[in-house]
């Protein structure tokens, strides 16, 4: 069987898919990405057929067309990027692409909007792959629908109705209230580890606090901020992580910091952390608690003051609405075992939902059935 996967071609988008996309290829079926460019080894074995420029190209253009809006403000600009941008400039070479590698189903990022798109073009079966919670801010997915609406109906298609959801989202940390899709299948989500270990300074003493900002947010200023909330504490060291594309010296004179470059997190977070200050992006909070460490959580745009807001009321962190927070937070979090035992309840949830390989099988039957 021959599998296409697509997504939104930034890393927190891409990385979810990616052991799915393994799972596929280790059964014995055939995995490919297809996407706008992304950095060379990043998806590993799994070929990239790619059908664009690279992100920066696409938030060129996003920029262009929404006026410089800011992503991390602007649900029309998320919007336009998803729904409006993306499908104009690399739907045409996503079709062509698809149409050569003549896929037997389509798995998309839930909010990517060319993949479906090529799944009712070449009218083969539609699986989603959720990133964390359903599309959100609430406003996203309706100014999504309005772009997309046009763009369907220009060339002829009806939208596709899924097959199957695929969620690595554990029951703790969705909404209240919340009830299973009947088509949904639990994943258990896998932080990215890269292929070659990286070098990661060994801890001086201390408890390590790990902060990162994951891939999307790219503001310097923000990271050092909340480094310097934390550094100032007694006993603590700090591993500070530089998003790609933000230009800063790892060089630092405080003997208790560490600043590196990108590191995939599966390595960032087995060095000794005890707690993980962040932003609040799906994937650094599902490898952060998969792992069973609690967080202090400063969202910052899209969806991830809900992220925050659930890691908050399962127990398992704190939000803070200023940098200079940081410190308080983080210092009651390494206090308390309250927070400790939250996050230990959804790693256990994590750690019995179903391996990729198991929802694999589940899907290629379904599939083969159609």
């Amino acid at each position: 069987m021959r599998v296409l996967f697509t997504a939104v071609p930034i890393h927190g988008h891409l990385l979810p898919l990616l052991p799915l996309a393994q799972a596929v290829a280790a059964a014995g079926d055939v995995a490919a990405f297809a996407g706008p460019a992304v950095p060379v080894g990043l998806l590993g074995d799994i070929p990239l057929l790619v059908t664009g420029p690279e992100v920066g190209v696409l938030l060129a253009e996003n920029a262009r067309r929404t006026g410089g809006a800011d992503l991390e403000a602007d649900v029309g600009a998320v919007a336009e990027l998803f729904a409006g941008t993306l499908v104009d400039v690399t739907y045409d070479a996503a079709l062509r692409q698809a149409a050569g590698f003549a896929p037997d189903v389509v798995v998309a990022d839930e909010y990517d909007t060319v993949g479906p798109m090529v799944a009712a073009a070449l009218g083969v079966p539609l699986v989603r792959h959720a990133i964390g919670l359903p599309v959100s801010p609430p406003p996203l997915r309706p100014a999504m629908q309005v772009r997309l609406a046009a763009r369907y109906a220009a060339r002829g298609l009806q939208r596709p109705e899924r097959l199957a959801l695929v969620d690595p989202w554990p029951p703790a940390l969705q909404e209240p209230g919340w009830t299973p899709a009947a088509d949904r299948l639990a994943v258990r989500p896998v932080a990215y580890a890269g292929r070659e270990p990286a070098e990661i300074p060994a801890t001086r003493g201390g408890e390590r606090v790990l902060v990162t900002l994951g891939t999307v947010l790219l503001d310097g200023g923000l990271l050092d901020a909340l480094v310097d909330a934390v550094a100032g504490l007694d006993g603590v060291d700090v591993l500070a992580a530089v998003p790609p594309g933000v230009t800063r010296s790892l060089a630092d004179s405080r003997a208790n910091v560490r600043f590196v470059g990108f590191v995939p997190m599966a390595q960032l977070l087995a060095a000794d952390v005890a707690v993980v200050v962040a932003a609040g992006g799906a994937g650094t909070v599902l490898a952060a608690l998969g792992r069973g460490l609690p967080m202090v959580l400063w969202p910052k745009g899209a969806e991830k003051p809900m992220n925050a807001e659930r890691v908050a009321a399962a127990g398992a962190g704190i939000v803070i609405d200023d940098a200079g927070s940081a410190r308080v937070a983080v210092r009651k979090v390494l206090a308390s075992p309250v927070y400790r035992l939250g996050a230990a309840r959804i790693a256990e949830q994590i750690a019995s939902a179903p391996a990729a390989a198991e929802v694999w099988a589940t899907l290629r039957e379904r599939i083969r059935k159609l």
